[in-house]
């Protein structure tokens, strides 16, 4: 599936490439036809305001929103499992899995870093694709009704993957989970301390989660397939 594709690139760090690229990702939208045409009119928007910006104000942006803080951390494992455990075994089950598909990420990258996840499920079969998306999407769109509140372009994207998956979610459920975020940091100080506070969905202690729909994420496998 394309489309995801095209959500991936514009969720991975702002690249001139990525610029260059902005009208063919748009047509691919459109082609592709699987999200509805008010959401892709959103996208568009957003992808002509990144175009209309110098890169550097729009990479300060990103690193603004998604390295200063866990509250959108990109990497999924994080607001699942936080700092317990399980995250680490996680990880390798995620690694695991990509290697029975031959797919091999970099040193530097963590397998449950949310663009690379979207371009594994890119490459699955439909059914697949959409089973394993959906167990991502309660974590997606707690991530995007925060960045909502923020009015960031970014929630456009969010929101997209989440209307892909086709996951029934309960609203309230998700409103909760973001109404449990941390406070705007403002010191270095205070970052230390939000990374040392439980994650929003809890630790998974063999204890189910009291959010509805949030159940632990198995997440399946990740490429780095491109938009073609």
């Amino acid at each position: 599936m394309r489309t995801l594709r095209v959500l991936s690139r514009l969720l991975a760090y702002p690249s001139a490439e990525l610029i260059e690229q902005m009208p063919g990702l748009k047509d691919v939208l459109s082609q592709d036809g699987f999200l509805k045409s008010a959401t892709i009119a959103k996208l568009v928007t957003f992808m002509d305001q990144l175009n209309q910006k110098e890169l550097i104000n729009i990479q300060e942006n990103y690193v603004e929103i998604f390295d200063r803080g866990r509250a959108h951390c990109l990497h999924l494992f994080e607001h699942v499992h936080g700092e317990s455990r399980f995250r680490g075994q996680a990880m390798l089950d995620l690694s695991e899995r990509y290697a029975e598909k031959g797919l091999v990420i970099g040193a530097n990258e963590f397998p449950d870093y949310l663009p690379i996840f979207l371009e594994f499920i890119s490459i699955c079969e439909p059914e697949e694709a959409l089973e394993t998306l959906a167990t991502a999407a309660p974590v997606v769109a707690t991530i995007g009704e925060k960045l909502k509140r923020q009015k960031s372009g970014y929630a456009h994207v969010f929101k997209a993957i989440v209307e892909l998956s086709g996951a029934k979610l309960n609203k309230l459920d998700i409103i909760k989970a973001a109404d449990a975020s941390l406070p705007q940091i403002k010191t270095l100080d205070e970052l230390d301390e939000q990374w040392r506070e439980p994650d929003v969905f809890g630790n998974f202690d063999g204890v189910t989660p009291d959010c509805g729909t949030c159940e632990p994420m198995p997440l399946q496998r990740a490429s780095q397939g491109a938009a073609q």
